[in-house]
């Protein structure tokens, strides 16, 4: 059965066409994906299937009584001074409406026993409130919250106090607790672990409606979709397929649209030579023949160009190439019973040691709050936290790094003024770059306190290009960064030939580089001699 209908809907917000005759229909079970470059608008289109958004022109038809669920991706910015429990369970609303009616008739009948007409309300409201899975509120509840982890110390907190990674875990446990008959996610996994990922897409697999994600998450796309609807083009497309099948089918249409293209400039060539030697040759011999050959073949080449095949355009990426430093020592890092104590002195980190060598690329994982940003800058000697152990850095390392949080030390600065004197070079070559780097004109202007997650680690990755490197250290690169972003910093890495050592949640990221998966768990490191695939055979799940 259809539970969603989108027919023809466009959307302009006056400085351009985000989308236009954007059309497709989901039954239940179906997940679709939307993906496309920033701006392209894939978040405006979830909002106005949600209906906070109001199309140009087009229709959304749902199934009438369809429950819908929304997770915003601007979840995270919300203040609500109530306790996490209290928020969550606005899921519940019918069902808390009930009970209220509920607790009214059991204190009519025990202030008046006789009253039958209340017995009978009660009788009936109980039967419904029960058949509606009243009684399973704490069940359900605990289910969730069990999955996503949402501790028993996290619930009592007052809502406001959490980080924005946490106010989107809550939002996103309420929306599920909703039983939709259709879920709308933006951005869903942003700063979750990967244990939380893998347990929202099991969750999501047996789902029974139908879900529209939006996500720069492309192992979750694989596993999520059937659908997926691209923006990123003039034509709003649908491909039946998953995440990777969907760049395959794009890859071989672009091929067959570039051989198309060429074979018809060959064409155009080939008539436009030819009417110009036919109308030479009849005008210089005053030949009708010839004259009325080369108007016969315009005629050709006009019906032509009429069907011109547009040259397909390849999608805007940022050229990334790092400078690298040729001389490396062979330890690039090693950690020898490395111990680290939180401020109330329990052990962060207890007795690790590994050995980083030359050329390796290593990724770190584990659930958030194991151990792996403080491991990372306990081997830069960036943290003041107290350790025991041995940390040893080779002497000829030149270290290119991007820290997960990036903060600039003069926040009112325009962007263009920071670059010069962060990179040490003139305007004009400062703008080439950051330009290279997709900000233009108007960006460069831009305060850099007013930057997005993603742009600030653009800048961050053009200052460290200007650098002489032989080790990358990369903590949550792929954070708030597009797809097409994410594609060029794996291509810039892949190329690198000094040591690469990253904490990452993206499993497509970790399968594409790593070499060496070293997983951090109650203070404790295991090292897997391969990729997050690999890991994952290891572990055996």
């Amino acid at each position: 059965m259809i539970i969603l209908d989108v027919n023809k809907i466009s959307k302009n917000f006056g400085y351009g066409q985000l989308f236009e005759d954007v059309s497709f229909s989901l039954n239940d079970g179906d997940s679709l994906s939307i993906v496309g470059h920033n701006g392209c608008g894939k978040s405006t289109l979830l909002k106005i299937i949600a209906g906070i958004e109001r199309p140009d022109s087009g229709t959304i038809s749902i199934k009438k009584g369809a429950n819908i669920a929304y997770l915003d991706q601007t979840s995270g910015d919300r203040v609500d001074k109530r306790t996490v429990k209290e928020v969550i369970y606005e899921a519940f609303k019918e069902l808390n409406a009930l009970k209220a009616r509920l607790d009214k008739y059991e204190k009519q009948m025990i202030e008046k026993p006789e009253d039958d007409k209340a017995m009978v309300q009660y009788c009936a409201l109980l039967e419904e409130y029960s058949f509606k899975g009243g009684y399973d509120i704490d069940v359900e509840l605990g289910r969730i919250c069990s999955g996503l982890n949402i501790t028993d110390e996290m619930l009592t907190k007052e809502y406001t106090v959490l980080s924005g990674g946490e106010k989107t875990l809550v939002q996103l446990a309420k929306a599920l607790l909703t039983k939709p008959d259709l879920l709308l996610l933006d951005e869903p996994t942003n700063h979750f672990d990967i244990v939380r990922i893998e347990w929202l897409e099991e969750y999501l697999k047996s789902f029974k409606g139908a879900s529209v994600i939006v996500s720069h998450d492309r192992y979750f796309l694989d596993k999520m979709s059937n659908k997926i609807l691209d923006l990123s083009g003039e034509q709003a497309k649908i491909y039946n397929t998953n995440y990777s099948g969907f760049l395959k089918e794009r890859e071989i249409e672009f091929e067959k649209q570039m051989a198309s293209y060429k074979d018809q400039q060959i064409v155009i060539k080939r008539l436009e030579e030819q009417i110009k030697y036919f109308a030479e040759r009849g005008m210089a011999t005053n030949s009708s023949t010839l004259c009325n050959r080369a108007h016969s073949l315009q005629t050709q080449l006009d019906r032509i160009l009429a069907r011109k095949i547009e040259r397909p355009q390849e999608q805007k990426q940022l050229k990334i190439g790092f400078k690298e430093e040729a001389k490396l020592s062979k330890r690039v890092f090693e950690a020898k019973d490395l111990t680290v104590y939180a401020p109330n002195n329990k052990k962060i980190l207890d007795k690790v040691s590994i050995i980083i060598k030359t050329g390796e690329k290593v990724a770190l994982i584990g659930n958030n709050g194991s151990g792996k940003s403080t491991f990372v800058k306990t081997l830069l000697g960036i943290q003041s936290l107290k350790h025991d152990g041995e940390v040893f850095v080779g002497p000829s390392v030149k270290l290119g790094y991007l820290p997960q949080i990036i903060n600039f030390e003069k926040e009112d600065m325009q962007l263009l003024e920071y670059f010069r004197n962060d990179a040490n070079v003139n305007e004009e070559k400062a703008r080439r770059i950051l330009a290279r780097f997709l900000f233009d004109k108007q960006d460069v202007n831009k305060q850099v306190k007013n930057l997005s997650g993603g742009e600030r680690i653009r800048v961050r990755l053009a200052s460290l290009l200007q650098q002489n490197v032989n080790c990358l250290v990369f903590d949550e690169p792929t954070n708030h960064i597009d797809i097409q972003t994410k594609e060029s910093v794996e291509k810039a890495i892949e190329d690198f030939d000094g040591t690469v050592l990253f904490v990452s949640h993206d499993r497509f990221f970790i399968n594409k580089l790593a070499e060496k998966t070293v997983e951090f768990e109650n203070g404790k490191i295991k090292i897997y001699e391969g990729n997050y695939d690999y890991y994952k055979k290891r572990k055996g799940n």
